[in-house]
């Protein structure tokens, strides 16, 4: 664990179905990842 390091979006390898899942993986922890900092 590496205090303050947070992955978000698709570096995380997040496979959705098409049609915008991706886009919301991406914004939802983004968001998430925010909320922490």
């Amino acid at each position: 664990k590496v205090k303050g390091l947070y992955f978000i979006g698709e570096v995380l390898d997040v496979t959705g179905w098409l049609g915008g899942y991706n886009f919301q993986w991406s914004w939802s922890s983004g968001w998430s990842a925010g909320q922490v900092v």
